[in-house]
């Protein structure tokens, strides 16, 4: 207590010595002045036991604490009550996996950062670049290449657009649990490979109806075993029938072959037919 009152005792002096120098024309001096007084006083203040002791962080799991501690730019021993906790909030909440954060200093010598981190949803796949993105759509870090079950994505638009696909694939769970990537096409639909980004199934997507056309494919998956099949394309984008693509043997020519369009695959290395 005694420690405080000296702190607020100093506060109130420091106050009032600016409020009696604002009348001044030489403001710039008195500024300099008031800021040297309050820097005196914040040493004043730590030196009566109000300084960084402890940083406690809660909530992170893919986010470094030396980030986090960089981020915030303090060390020990600094004056606790010169810590911005509004900036160090920005600050942290700036570090790539963080969503939000809160920072609150605990006197009389720990700052307590409590954050929430992103989720992965997907993999964002640029050429050889592979981006991990959260539901949103927000960019969170750049990995060397697939990470677990992530479904790849590729495409422009496809991070905005990836949550609104992958939440109507729910309607057909064991669908969704085949999906292995997912190609925006012409920024307005979608192409989803099953089983394999490489040798798997590739299923046209309608640019809207996307629900109803998975539930057919699960029908037909149901009553047929349809992707059980050697296919490389089934083709749902008209509601009113259903085009499959064979697999051809090597050396024989393709069926479509006088398609004038191509079609982009998830992996950088594979060229392929595009439909738009």
């Amino acid at each position: 207590m005694r420690r405080l009152a000296i702190l607020f005792g100093l506060l109130a002096v420091a106050g009032a010595i600016t409020l009696g120098l604002r009348a001044s024309d030489r403001w710039p001096q008195i500024v300099s002045l008031y800021h040297n007084a309050m820097d005196h006083t914040l040493d004043v203040t730590a030196l009566a036991g109000l300084r960084l002791d402890a940083l406690t962080v809660q909530g992170r799991v893919n986010t470094d604490a030396e980030d986090i501690l960089a981020s915030i730019d303090v060390e020990r021993g600094t004056p606790i009550l010169s810590i911005d906790v509004a900036e160090a909030r920005e600050a942290v909440e700036s570090l790539p996996w963080v969503k939000s954060a809160q920072v609150e200093r605990q006197l009389p010598g720990a700052v307590h950062v409590v954050i929430q981190e992103r989720e992965a949803y997907a993999l964002w796949q640029r050429g050889k670049r592979y981006t991990l993105i959260d539901a949103e759509g927000h960019a969170i870090a750049d990995v060397p290449g697939q990470i677990g079950d992530l479904p790849l994505i590729v495409g422009t638009d496809a991070p905005a657009h990836a949550h609104e696909l992958f939440e109507t694939l729910k309607t057909t769970p064991d669908l969704l649990a085949r999906v292995k990537g997912a190609v925006r096409v012409g920024e307005r639909r979608w192409n989803i490979h099953i089983d394999s980004v490489e040798t798997g199934i590739t299923v046209r997507l309608p640019e809207n109806g996307i629900a109803e056309a998975c539930a057919r494919l699960a029908a037909l998956q149901s009553r047929h075993n349809i992707l059980a099949r050697d296919l490389a394309a089934i083709d749902l984008r008209l509601a009113d029938r259903l085009v499959v693509q064979l697999n051809q043997a090597p050396g024989k020519p393709t069926p479509d072959a006088k398609a004038k369009t191509t079609e982009t695959s998830p992996s950088a290395a594979k060229s392929a037919k595009q439909d738009v």
